[in-house]
């Protein structure tokens, strides 16, 4: 179900994502999701939870391919590809609402929350007086390019971006 649900976002983003539409792209019966998600927000909120976790492991994957003083920058690189490569997975991970809507004890709100930790890491690594709004505003610069490119403002690839950020 997540296979397909992942697929039918990725085609046509989460707005048009129903169960019925799962179900056919399933090749199972219009009852089938149902067995697995209660309604439509518990499967986007698999789908956005995975996304996270999928993400994370692209920026921990990122940091660990090299020299320490070079992680930040290719987590960044990463980010940016993640975000360029799931274009609509990235919109319901990040601009659904999904995420502040969640209960705190969730698996989504915890998936999202731990998103953010290994770019902390990383910041505060390479500048101990750093500060979580440093990290934030690193986060909100990537964020920034992979919506901007999303929606066809920007073009330059991943790795030019990089030369004009403060990370």
């Amino acid at each position: 179900m997540l296979d397909a649900a992942r697929a039918e976002i990725a085609a046509h983003g989460a707005q048009g994502l129903s169960m019925a539409s799962l179900a056919r792209r399933a090749g199972v019966a219009q009852s089938a999701p149902y067995r697995h998600f209660s309604d439509r927000e518990d499967l986007l909120a698999a789908v956005a939870t995975d996304g996270f976790e999928r993400f994370t492991e692209a920026l921990l994957k990122a940091a660990s391919d090299g020299a320490e003083e070079t992680a930040l920058k290719r987590m960044a690189v990463a980010y940016l590809v993640f975000g360029e490569g799931n274009v609509e997975l990235y919109r319901l991970m990040f601009a659904s609402g999904l995420v502040p809507g969640a209960a705190p004890d969730s698996a989504l709100k915890r998936a999202a929350t731990e998103s953010f930790q290994p770019l902390l890491e990383r910041v505060t690594a390479s500048d101990p007086e750093a500060s979580h709004l440093s990290a934030h505003v690193r986060w909100g610069q990537l964020h920034g390019l992979v919506m901007l490119k999303a929606d066809g403002f920007i073009h330059d690839p991943p790795e030019a971006l990089l030369g004009v950020l403060s990370i």
